[in-house]
């Protein structure tokens, strides 16, 4: 009988396909779900994806780069676009439940913890927390104009005061207090925001 051949790995040979970049991807989000940000290896990595850890630093050639095209594949799934329910109290609420069922992911947690650890390295950790802002930031333009063609957004309110606070306190929440981010706490969240951003003579 002959020796068993062994298993190629995803990288033997070439072309080294599609299919190794998507493993090499995946095998990252799940090292970030697993030791977060902070504890990531590019070593283990590598071993998840079945891939030489050579082809990795080929492809990425810093941690902080391979996190990045990683963080990429999920930034769309924070907000997508923008939801347009009619008013901007249904804006809001839709924006911040899809963060909340962001943060509610292993993923998801991690990225939000290395935004706000002050030991996280600092090419990572502000990567980590662009993430989680420039999604909100792109879809809050468009629910911004909406909102001021209703009259529902005062003229003189800048919208970058607004992302930080309606992020920050469900940071706070979700991370901090461990507590739950659910329709009743988002409600009031938006309401309070409400309060200083619609037109006084529109309230």
């Amino acid at each position: 009988m002959g020796t068993p051949a062994r298993p190629r790995r995803r990288d033997a040979g070439r072309p080294r396909g599609r299919h190794v970049t998507d493993a090499v991807l995946d095998a990252t989000l799940a090292e970030l779900a697993a030791a977060g940000l902070e504890g990531l290896s590019v070593e283990r990595v590598a071993l998840r994806a079945d891939v030489h850890k050579t082809t990795v630093y080929r492809r990425w050639p810093t941690r902080a780069a391979l996190v990045a095209a990683a963080l990429q594949g999920i930034a769309d799934d924070v907000v997508g676009r923008a939801p347009d329910t009619g008013t901007l109290r249904g804006d809001l609420i839709g924006l911040l439940e899809r963060l909340a069922s962001f943060l509610d992911r292993p993923e998801g947690r991690a990225v939000a913890r290395a935004a706000l650890s002050s030991q996280a390295e600092a090419e990572v950790a502000n990567l980590a927390t662009r993430r989680l802002e420039l999604p909100m930031a792109g879809a809050m333009v468009a629910l911004v104009a909406r909102a001021r063609a209703r009259g529902e957004w005062r003229h003189d309110l800048r919208a970058e005061l607004v992302i930080p606070a309606l992020v920050g306190a469900l940071l706070h929440r979700a991370l901090l207090e461990h507590a739950d981010v659910g329709r009743p706490w988002l409600d009031d969240l938006v309401d309070l925001a409400l309060a200083g951003i619609t037109p006084r003579d529109a309230a």
